[in-house]
């Protein structure tokens, strides 16, 4: 998920992982998504800016798959 040239903390990643634990949970229970589910990298990027926007992982499951305007 990061570039390898990149170092972040050990507490970044726990939290990060954590958080996207909490969206898969969150996006499975809002039918969004079925396990197995393995997000592209458009999606992994997007997840990493809704969590450094300090998103929930409901909110975040729902701007990346409830039906836009």
């Amino acid at each position: 998920m990061f570039e390898d040239s990149k170092q972040v903390p050990i507490e970044y990643e726990r939290d990060l992982e954590a958080w996207t634990c909490a969206w898969y949970d969150a996006a499975v229970e809002r039918h969004f998504i079925r396990p197995p589910y393995h997000p592209d990298t458009v999606t992994i990027n997007r997840l990493q800016g809704y969590f450094h926007a300090r998103l929930t992982p409901v909110e975040a499951a729902d701007a990346c798959f409830a039906r836009k305007h």
